[in-house]
């Protein structure tokens, strides 16, 4: 190729990238306002023409300068570099939980009867054993009446009966039913006082009342739904975890716990317990968390996410997983290199290991010590100039 050759080829380069940025302009003026998604296809589209250029135009630069003759500006896409190194990569699986709490309760009354009074409000916190509802006692208490004005009669004539028996005066079986009407009245008034205490209902544990179901003067029975307690001090975070990973998990196990609805908030908790049974629907096990909450920010079912560690490898090669590109022939990412004074782009093609948490294990492809490009990597193609800009030097490690 000749000097002219070579010219005229760059000048016809640079025209074509500049009748399409005119035409790209002008295109657009005429239409209806795309929505994103087309405006975001139409620069990924660009950018690709735009590299595809740029790639031409570094070539021919690169004839120039073989010729002899420098070209008046070359293209240099700026980016940034991280260095590769050996770190250790932990292997997480993400399972979606719910959180529940480790104290709750719906309070009924141990026996029929109308609801006579609601001692406590929704919300309120009230301690254990406290009172919160009672049941109309009114029969029970009238029973109770009865029987301790028929028990205390039963008393007299059994003291009576007693000081003839000792004196041996009567006979026995008289002095026996006397002695057995009291026991019996006895027998039954403790019945009775217990029907009275089952007609009140208690806070079976410290916590915050929830939610009241029924009202004064409604009917209740056992099982019947009264009211519900909670104590947030101390939650369950439950996930279900497929089967293949059995053997894997085990109690004591840290797991990352997060929260939706508390973005930025990241947990290190151990596994508290781990399900012994499949479960035949879905073919998960049970894995929970126990932590704890004196704020009372959790709340149940609340969504959560666990990130479970399940396997360690120390000295490995890990890259972010967002830098890592595929086309025809497999996964690939670039790395900058150094050629004849010029900081240049290679592609490099990778055998994947495992991923988790947004890193990449790299069994093969790249090596400790290269520059891996983490920032502009999606502006630049095989070969590109490029200048290394706000570089760290950070070593490529799980994010």
């Amino acid at each position: 190729m000749n000097n002219k050759s070579s010219r005229s080829n760059y000048r016809s380069a640079a025209f074509v990238i500049v009748a399409l940025s005119m035409f790209t302009f002008v295109g657009c003026g005429g239409k209806p306002e795309p929505g994103p998604e087309q405006i975001r296809d139409q620069i990924s589209e660009y950018q690709a023409q735009i590299n595809r250029l740029t790639l031409k135009v570094n070539e021919l630069e690169r004839e120039l300068e073989r010729m002899g003759e420098r070209p008046r500006s070359r293209t240099r896409i700026p980016v940034s570099v991280m260095e590769v190194g050996l770190v250790s990569f932990r292997q997480y699986i993400n399972a979606t939980s719910t959180v529940e709490a480790v104290q709750t309760a719906i309070i009924s009354p141990e026996t029929n009867g109308q609801i006579k009074e609601i001692l406590v409000e929704k919300g309120q916190q009230v301690e254990a054993g406290k009172v919160v509802a009672r049941l109309n006692t009114s029969v029970v208490k009238s029973s109770m009446e009865e029987v301790e004005t028929s028990l205390a009669l039963a008393r007299t004539i059994y003291q009576r009966q007693k000081g003839l028996w000792d004196q041996r005066i009567g006979s026995e079986m008289q002095y026996l039913e006397a002695k057995n009407a009291v026991e019996s009245l006895q027998t039954r008034l403790k019945t009775l006082e217990s029907q009275l205490e089952m007609a009140v209902m208690r806070a079976p544990f410290s916590g915050i009342v929830d939610e009241i179901f029924l009202k004064a003067g409604e009917l209740a029975m056992p099982g019947s739904r009264v009211m519900h307690m909670i104590n947030l001090n101390r939650l369950y975070v439950n996930a279900d975890v497929s089967e293949s990973n059995t053997g894997r998990i085990k109690k004591g196990d840290l797991v990352r716990l997060r929260f939706p609805a508390f973005p930025g908030m990241e947990m290190q908790v151990p596994v508290h317990r781990v399900g012994n049974v499949i479960n035949p629907e879905n073919r998960t096990f049970r894995v929970q968390l126990l932590i704890d909450n004196p704020s009372g920010n959790f709340k149940p079912n609340m969504m959560a996410s666990m990130a479970i560690n399940i396997n360690t490898i120390d000295d490995a090669v890990v890259i972010p997983s967002i830098l890592v590109r595929q086309d025809l022939q497999g996964h690939h990412v670039y790395v900058a290199v150094t050629s004849n004074g010029d900081m240049l782009v290679s592609k490099r093609y990778i055998e994947r290991g495992y991923d988790g948490e947004g890193s990449t294990m790299v069994l093969s492809g790249l090596q400790p010590g290269e520059l891996l490009i983490n920032r502009g990597h999606n502006q630049v193609t095989d070969g590109s100039l490029i200048r290394i800009e706000d570089n760290t030097a950070a070593i490529a490690r799980p994010q």
